[in-house]
């Protein structure tokens, strides 16, 4: 057996998981777990439909259980949690709506099913740290380089390269269906990438980082920038802060508040409206915030007007009311989105539709189980970049992909270091 394939668990190969015996395919599950992420985290134009469903995701996520059985991945950790969470879901719909929405529901299945398949690489023993530390690297300058590409192309009037929904020039989409899902899915894949490539060593300090990492961060950078979002705009800084030494933060939120007024007085379209919407937002007026930001204000709309309707007096608020409970709350209330629209994101969509025990039970299948001290950073990400994002979206469970790969090598790490110190000190 190569050192790369060499299992972190301590576990031989022909005792991992539920194998009777039989080794498992390094070269298989390493293929699985780079088709989930690279898939998962991109967007090729030929393969998005006009209501931005993306075919190539949904073909990975349908072949996810085949992957699992003919693979014989181990399932002992993430099955139970995910299935509890998925089955409750289940179970209120067709308490309150019965069948009416089943294609949400099947969406839903096979993107948990392509985690625990993702989680069953990861629990194998196979997947190594350098190689997916590496394929996050590449995932960051392939981004950059369609970003830039896609630039070129505007600028000389060619048909833009993988362009799909972007507001014109300098908002390109990149490897994504529209710039903000590329703000999202590259903050995640920047932060995952340096917590890993600490490989267990401390935070660095913003010099040494960028003495690391410097080509890393001018593609991010430049990626972020040209989507010519609000939200990237917020992302680009927090994201590289969130890599930092807990020191840096402090300092960053103060010289935030001493820059504050400065950043006001900024001409550039993304930071304007950034700045508008940040200043508005805790006034919770929900015109205030269209005319602020009205891509960010449909995004904090839901939650508004949940919070001004809900109570805590309603059963459906503990043990959820179904998708048509998401009409009641939403439909022809969302300022500039149509009398009809009725769409909510993870946060607050999943509380009104499983309750608090519902979206409790999400919670601690796909994060809370993976909070530490390494993971923390990407948790106090996803809050901001994908906590008002639809939970059955691509970008959604990237996410939760890279969180479950960045706590296996981290606790392994520590896991490891532990033992080193057991052995030193008898």
């Amino acid at each position: 057996m190569s050192e790369v394939f060499a299992p972190y668990s301590g576990v031989s190969p022909t005792m991992a998981g539920w194998h009777g015996g039989r080794p498992l395919s390094p070269a298989r599950q390493w293929l699985v777990a780079k088709v989930l992420l690279v898939t998962f985290g991109t967007a090729i134009s030929l393969f998005v439909l006009g209501d931005q469903r993306n075919v190539l995701v949904i073909l990975v996520a349908a072949l996810s259980l085949p992957c699992i059985i003919i693979l014989r991945l181990p399932l002992e950790r993430d099955f139970g949690p995910s299935a509890a969470a998925i089955a409750y879901l289940i179970i209120v719909e067709l308490a309150h709506g019965g069948a009416a929405n089943f294609t949400s529901l099947g969406y839903t299945g096979m993107f948990a099913l392509s985690y625990i398949a993702f989680a069953g690489t990861l629990e194998g023993g196979f997947i190594d740290r350098e190689r997916l530390i590496e394929l996050l690297r590449q995932l960051i300058f392939a981004f950059a380089a369609v970003s830039v590409a896609q630039m070129i192309c505007s600028l000389a009037g060619l048909p833009i390269l993988n362009g799909m929904l972007s507001k014109g020039a300098w908002s390109y989409n990149s490897l994504a269906v529209e710039p903000s899902h590329a703000a999202r899915a590259l903050s995640f894949t920047l932060l995952a990438y340096l917590i890993l490539a600490r490989r267990g060593g401390p935070a660095l300090s913003l010099r040494d980082l960028w003495r690391r990492e410097k080509w890393v961060l001018v593609a991010f950078a430049v990626t972020q920038l040209l989507t010519g979002s609000s939200l990237a705009a917020a992302l680009l800084p927090l994201t590289i802060v969130l890599a930092l030494q807990l020191r840096w933060l402090m300092a960053c939120c103060g010289l935030l508040v001493v820059a504050w007024p400065f950043l006001q007085s900024v001409e550039v379209e993304s930071v304007r409206r950034l700045v508008g919407f940040l200043t508005a937002l805790p006034t919770l007026d929900i015109m205030a915030l269209v005319q602020a930001d009205q891509s960010g204000a449909v995004r904090v709309m839901p939650l508004l007007l949940f919070l001004q309707s809900a109570s805590l007096d309603n059963p459906t608020v503990w043990f959820g009311g179904g998708y048509q409970v998401v009409n009641q709350y939403i439909q022809g209330n969302l300022v500039g989105a149509g009398e009809d629209a009725a769409m909510a994101g993870f946060i607050p969509g999943y509380i009104m539709i499983t309750g608090i025990t519902g979206t409790a039970l999400f919670l601690r299948a796909y994060m809370f189980r993976f909070a530490s001290i390494e993971t923390l950073p990407l948790l106090l990400l996803w809050i901001p970049a994908l906590a008002s994002s639809a939970w059955n979206s691509q970008i959604f469970w990237y996410s939760l992909l890279l969180l479950r790969a960045v706590h296996h090598f981290t606790s392994v790490t520590s896991a490891t270091r532990k033992a080193s110190m057991r052995g030193a000190n008898p």
